[in-house]
């Protein structure tokens, strides 16, 4: 698991919070961000852990870097149903085709100029949802290409895959996209990580990712993978799911 007492210097901590140096070194003279000096030349450490916490300290919808902005936008539309920025959504499903249902609809009205749609997910399940995308009606190598559909498979670790989503939301916003899309199908993800660091990722990614961003997520479990433990711990770190009709989260 991702150690919160690891040093990083000033290269990665600007990385992490995806700020410049200039402001990292504005911030830590200023008292606002705390940093340890090292060595002849007093260079700067951060701890991983003061960094997380600087970031949660922000207001909602802002990172360090951005003043408020695109996240301040109220939502989306999903069914009919207004959905707020920063929503965290958990969906179950019991067959592929369900996988590649849910992830079809909810991608797809994403799939237009000022919005950025992600899908992270295995080979297999990302053709299946490109190929419904295009009986759908979508041109998906023409949204690929024009950067309003991001595709890719899981980092190998917790601080990977947060690391990505935050490099490419802070990327896109400051692109100009004023919403963000992200389905992600977690029971991937367990290939490669214990089932205790995919309640890390969860934990982290609503914490410091989710509501930092003009995002929706929607968060994928295989319930013929997953233990009843692992569907509860979900669930909690799911919460926005229950303001919502039941039925759209099953299939």
């Amino acid at each position: 698991m991702t150690d919160p007492q690891e040093l990083l210097d000033i290269k990665r901590a600007a990385q992490l919070l995806q700020v410049s140096e200039t402001s990292l070194r504005r911030w830590t003279n200023a008292g606002r961000l705390a940093c340890l000096r090292v060595g002849r030349r007093r260079e700067r450490r951060f701890r991983r852990a003061d960094l997380l916490a600087f970031m949660e300290e922000q207001p909602a919808g802002i990172t360090p870097g951005l003043e408020a902005g695109p996240a301040a936008a109220p939502g989306i539309t999903i069914g009919a149903i207004p959905v707020p920025y920063g929503s965290h959504f958990v969906a179950l499903y019991a067959d592929d085709a369900a996988r590649t249902n849910l992830a079809v609809a909810f991608l797809a009205g994403g799939l237009r100029p000022g919005s950025v749609c992600y899908l992270v997910t295995g080979p297999e399940a990302q053709r299946n949802v490109l190929r419904e995308l295009e009986r759908g009606g979508a041109s998906v190598e023409r949204e690929i290409h024009d950067g309003r559909l991001v595709v890719s498979e899981h980092a190998s670790s917790v601080r990977g895959q947060c690391d990505y989503f935050a490099t490419q939301f802070a990327a896109a916003t400051r692109a100009g996209a004023r919403s963000l899309r992200l389905v992600g199908d977690v029971s991937a993800f367990t290939a490669a990580v214990s089932r205790g660091e995919l309640v890390e990722l969860e934990v982290t990614f609503d914490r410091l990712i989710a509501r930092r961003f003009p995002l929706v997520t929607l968060c994928q479990y295989d319930v013929r993978r997953h233990s009843s433990l692992d569907l509860f711990h979900a669930l909690q770190g799911h919460q926005d799911s229950f303001r919502y009709p039941v039925a759209r989260a099953l299939a």
